[in-house]
């Protein structure tokens, strides 16, 4: 979610997801052009068969060089840091980059190379079964490798709290971290997911189904009003809380909220910082446009949240892939 009228430079992320289709694309060139070479020799059997001969070789050579940087790098694992394991085009993969530069830990990513398979490497397939982005490992200790971004990003936390005694991004009440983990698991679950389908049968489905694209766009739309009324009442709350010469006229109407001078002030999911229970969101807001939903017009709420999310340095870095 950028403004139209900013310079920034385009985020990592966005640039990957523009480019997918394009890459699709031409994928497909070189095997319709080994098509047409095979139907132009198909009466010199010799021709044919030095050809397939050829594109064995440099299949084999290929897949050596996919597998060897992922072999090479599992046998000569750093001694400290993080090692992330994403994908240009993965938001969830940035939902983790984020909050490694929120807490401003040391992290290199690889970022996995799915046209030659580099994801089905036995070597990344043992501490990732499921064979997808993002996972992590933490060369702090004992190469201990984690799957699935709200496992990484629970791990993060968790480990940076009991190691600092505070974490910015989480809480030491107990109450507050069940609050923050309904949120994690609502995006895990409902949020991303319904997105992906969106994105999936409106550009990438083989054929198109108009009903697909209209029912996972329009649960991404109650998916987004739920978070809506959530921070709207996080607003109201606050406003009622720092504008005390004016909550009788709010309350009773008289006055709109909008006109508060706190209308524009962040409110939070819980508590009253950003947590991962908010940042959590920020790549995959970064592109549901793509699915035609304006949250500037639509989910005004949602939209000064992530803009004030997309603003925050760490964020920036992560995005960017810096």
């Amino acid at each position: 979610m950028t403004e139209r009228g900013d310079k920034q430079t385009i985020s990592n992320l966005s640039a990957g997801l523009k480019s997918v289709l394009l890459s699709d694309q031409l994928i497909n060139q070189p095997r319709q052009n080994v098509e047409g070479i095979n139907k132009h020799n198909g009466s010199n059997p010799q021709a044919a068969s030095n050809l397939s001969l050829l594109q064995q070789q440099l299949h084999n050579e290929a897949h050596q060089q996919q597998q060897s940087r992922i072999t090479h790098f599992f046998q000569n694992q750093p001694t400290e840091g993080y090692t992330l394991f994403s994908h240009r085009s993965a938001p969830n993969g940035f939902k983790v980059a984020i909050i490694l530069s929120e807490l401003n830990l040391p992290f290199t990513t690889i970022f996995l190379d799915f046209n030659s398979g580099e994801q089905r490497a036995p070597e990344f397939v043992t501490i990732n079964p499921n064979a997808r982005v993002p996972a992590l490992i933490d060369h702090y200790n004992e190469n201990t490798a984690i799957w699935e971004s709200g496992a990484i990003i629970l791990y993060l936390v968790s480990k940076f709290l009991k190691e600092n005694g505070d974490c910015p991004l989480w809480s030491n009440n107990i109450v507050e971290q069940a609050q923050i983990s309904s949120w994690l698991f609502f995006q895990t679950s409902g949020h991303a997911p319904m997105i992906g389908q969106a994105l999936h049968f409106r550009y990438f489905h083989g054929c198109p189904v108009p009903s697909a694209v209209e029912r996972y766009t329009d649960e991404v739309r109650r998916v987004y009003g739920v978070i809506e009324m959530a921070l709207a009442e996080r607003r109201e709350a606050l406003i009622m809380e720092l504008d005390v010469e004016n909550a009788a006229a709010y309350s009773a109407g008289t006055t709109p909220i909008s006109q508060s001078r706190y209308f524009d002030y962040p409110v939070w999911l819980v508590g009253d910082r950003a947590t991962i229970a908010d940042l959590l969101f920020v790549p995959w807001n970064n592109v549901v446009d793509r699915i035609g939903i304006n949250l500037k017009v639509e989910f005004p709420e949602v939209y000064k949240w992530t803009k004030y999310m997309m603003r925050r340095p760490a964020v920036i870095r992560a995005l960017r892939g810096d």
